[in-house]
């Protein structure tokens, strides 16, 4: 029998990989961009239990710099995420200076008075910011991006089930385009992430070595699939969902609703 606890120590080192193949792939494109500003962790998780959370900002330079916090509303449709400006969650303090070789540490807080319902879905957006000028509409131009997801009201260590489907449609230069669809009916978020395709004909396809996005809760995402046979009508998908290793069949159908 599987011990519980050894499976949840295992999941968290698989999530922590997850984290720092991303963070470590963020670095590497500010050190790219000449960008000092390092960020962590890269997820936050906050309850009604446990309303706030410690952001830390780290200057890896040898000059100060400003960074700016920004908290969004995540929401999805098929094809993109969207975010909007909310007053639910905020980010203490939105703008800070961070000394050379130091730390800054921003608070993040859920204020809101509305009672949790079920999982609430934010991203923070986290500017380095040249001059100290604040990110705006009217073209400040950014060094160094991080968007860090915050889960409210998350369910550690569970896997919301999906409906998995390879979706057929049409490109706009009239060719056939593959697209792997996920369409998640609970109240969890799911994390993609290692996503492979093994075709009938014994071939199989890399959707993606490491994460590959997000199915938020009453949610459908989709994504590319380069490289798949011709002519396919089935395939077995090998995945991480939220951690845990996942496989199942998948058909190919036509263009579906986005729901």
């Amino acid at each position: 029998m599987r011990d519980p606890k050894a499976g949840r120590v295992l999941r968290r080192v698989r999530r922590g990989l997850l984290y720092s193949f991303a963070l470590l792939t963020l670095s590497q494109l500010g050190s790219a961009w000449g960008a000092a500003l390092q960020v962590s962790p890269i997820r936050l998780d906050l309850s009604a239990e446990k309303p706030a959370a410690a952001l830390t900002l780290h200057n890896d330079g040898t000059v100060p710099l400003y960074a700016q916090v920004r908290v969004f509303a995540w929401t999805q449709t098929i094809d993109a995420d969207h975010l909007d400006r909310t007053s639910a969650i905020v980010a203490s303090p939105p703008i800070v200076n961070v000394a050379p070789g130091g730390d800054q540490t921003v608070r993040i807080l859920r204020v809101s008075t509305t009672p949790l319902v079920r999982e609430e879905a934010y991203r923070l957006l986290i500017d380095e910011l040249p001059n100290g000028q604040a990110a705006s509409s009217t073209g400040v131009r950014m060094q160094l991006r991080y968007s860090v997801p915050v889960f409210v009201g998350a369910k550690e260590d569970q896997v919301p089930a999906l409906a998995l489907s390879l979706e057929r449609t049409e490109a706009p230069d009239g060719h056939d385009t593959l697209m792997l669809r996920a369409a998640n009916h609970t109240d969890l978020h799911a994390q993609l992430s290692r996503v492979h395709l093994d075709w009938p004909n014994g071939h199989s396809t890399q959707v993606s070595p490491g994460l590959l996005g997000y199915a938020l809760p009453h949610a459908a995402r989709r994504w590319p699939v380069q490289g798949a046979p011709s002519g396919v009508t089935s395939a077995t998908l090998k995945a991480l969902v939220n951690g845990e290793p996942v496989t199942m069949p998948v058909s190919v159908v036509g263009p579906q609703p986005d729901q």
